[in-house]
């Protein structure tokens, strides 16, 4: 009897063993496929090639984590765009480093909570040009209403804050969306422990939790993936536990979860929040959009207004307006694999083709320097 056992063990075991080979080959396979399809779209992709401007540019960092692959982005874009440029950190002494660097631009991104109303005051007394870029309208204006009036350029990547700023008497006001940087995010090989079914990256803001509790009993059987903040609070938390990693991933490791997924969820946050006391509200894609679109994943996104400017719903990414459609799309998508890629590996094009942070930024400096006449 106990030797009939161990022959029964030996042969599940072994049985395992050729199944896990199996499985692992079909995985790999698969996701080297379309790493290689990821490598032709890429290498149709029409060379930008921008004339260099004889400028010195100090780009000042964002500088927090969830922030990281921007400050990447841009600082090596305008590095393709400009002679000279310094990259320094926001907590830095920036009148300091601008008297010895002496930059035809100073430009902050964000800039909010990390570089001081003063510091601004002083970069322009010593008669430095600012620029700033906020990528976080239109959830903090109760701060940003301070700030933008101090800079003598304001950029936005959301359109509804253009008239906001406008009506504090700024002159300078111009809505610029996010974009990314090949050399930052685009597809790559990543090991099987990034690879999953369905991945959402972000904090779990009230509205997403409300959300996901509606959605997470219905993906039953589905490899998920999702990091960042608060999602111990879902209903269906004990459930998905080993799924959820609570303190969020840091550049590049939220890149490599979206390469290696099937399917990105992008669930925009709520406008109505406190430091949004007017209740502007958001009708701009987040900066994900285009992330997660560049790693060469299905994006299955919530739709925000001006979405359609960038992108065509159905053929290079997918939308969703509620729970209910977010679980049929992603079961049928999950089915229906070639139909998947080729609607990412389209999205995957469009993104590196039209939507780069050298596209975006050589427009921001022809508005400057040739439009104002900076």
């Amino acid at each position: 009897m106990a030797v009939h056992v161990k022959k029964s063990r030996a042969l599940a075991l072994r049985q395992s063993a050729i199944k896990g080979r199996k499985d692992g080959y079909r995985l790999g396979r698969s996701h080297g496929y379309h790493h290689g399809r990821c490598q032709a779209v890429l290498d149709i992709v029409p060379p930008w090639q921008p004339v260099k401007r004889a400028l010195k540019v100090m780009y000042v960092e964002e500088g927090t984590p969830g922030f990281r692959t921007l400050d990447l982005g841009i600082a090596h874009s305008l590095g393709e765009l400009v002679q000279e440029v310094l990259v320094v950190q926001s907590t830095s002494d920036l009148t300091d480093i601008a008297q010895q660097f002496k930059p035809d631009l100073v430009f902050i991104l964000n800039g909010i909570f990390r570089v001081s109303n003063e510091q601004v005051v002083k970069l322009r007394q010593h008669g430095f040009r600012t620029a700033i870029w906020f990528m976080d309208d239109p959830y903090f204006t109760d701060v940003t209403a301070q700030m933008a009036p101090l800079y003598d350029y304001i950029f936005t990547h959301e359109l509804n804050a253009v008239p906001f700023y406008k009506t504090l008497g700024c002159n300078h006001v111009y809505y610029l969306p996010s974009g990314v940087d090949r050399a930052v995010v685009a597809p790559r090989f990543v090991e099987r422990s990034y690879r999953s079914d369905v991945c959402f990256i972000g904090s779990g803001f009230p509205n997403r939790l409300s959300f996901f509790n509606k959605v997470i009993p219905a993906l039953k059987g589905v490899h998920l993936f999702m990091a960042g903040h608060g999602w111990n609070q879902l209903g269906q938390y004990k459930a998905i536990k080993k799924h959820v990693k609570l303190q969020g991933v840091l550049y590049d490791e939220n890149i490599r979860h979206y390469i290696g997924a099937k399917i990105v969820i992008n669930l925009h946050r709520s406008p109505l929040e406190r430091l949004n006391s007017r209740g502007i509200q958001a009708m701009s894609i987040n900066p994900r959009t285009f992330e997660i679109c560049a790693s060469g994943a299905l994006q299955i996104t919530d739709v925000r207004q001006d979405l359609s400017r960038y992108y065509t719903p159905g053929q290079e990414l997918v939308t969703f307006a509620s729970p209910e459609e977010l679980v049929d799309r992603i079961h049928y998508y999950l089915r229906n694999e070639e139909e998947r890629r080729r609607i990412a590996l389209n999205g995957l094009y469009k993104t590196m083709s039209q939507h780069t942070y050298s596209q975006r930024l050589n427009g921001m400096l022809h508005t400057i320097f040739d439009e104002t006449g900076g």
